[in-house]
């Protein structure tokens, strides 16, 4: 019996955009390489959505929504990982 997804295949990161849930790949690894980056606020959004937007298609017009989405995220992130 063959398994039915392939491990090596990125990992989905599910999150509320503006109302809409989204699926996003990259979004873990964008915390990780944002963390080294010692980036607050609107700097840390701007750098976590030129990031996941190098792999994910982002409606035009919804960039605010997803900085502010992503950053929410991210600071949950941190808050889990202390």
């Amino acid at each position: 019996m063959s398994k039915c997804c392939d491990p090596r295949a990125p990992k989905v990161y599910t999150l509320i955009v503006g109302g809409v849930l989204v699926g996003l790949i990259g979004v873990e690894q964008a915390f990780l390489d944002l963390r080294s980056l010692d980036l607050v606020n609107e700097e840390a959004a701007e750098k976590l959505f030129k990031i996941v937007a190098r792999r994910n298609y982002i409606v035009e017009g919804a960039e605010r929504e997803y900085k502010i989405a992503l950053l929410a995220a991210y600071k949950n992130y941190l808050d889990k990982s202390r």
